[in-house]
């Protein structure tokens, strides 16, 4: 008699994205520096706007 293959639960368990290797970005120093987010929702009128409620 063989026995049936059962999966292994610590296999599928650390498997699953949650448990894979990622590699964080740095907050300041080297390697911090994001371009797309200096961009983002940038205005030019923005700087304006309280100019106008003063006058």
């Amino acid at each position: 008699m063989s026995k049936k293959a059962r999966p292994n639960k610590a296999k599928s368990i650390i498997a699953q994205p949650l448990f894979r290797s990622r590699q964080e970005r740095p907050g300041k120093g080297k390697g911090s520096y994001r371009r797309q987010a200096s961009q983002q929702n940038w205005e030019a009128f923005s700087f304006l706007e309280p100019l106008k409620s003063l006058a």
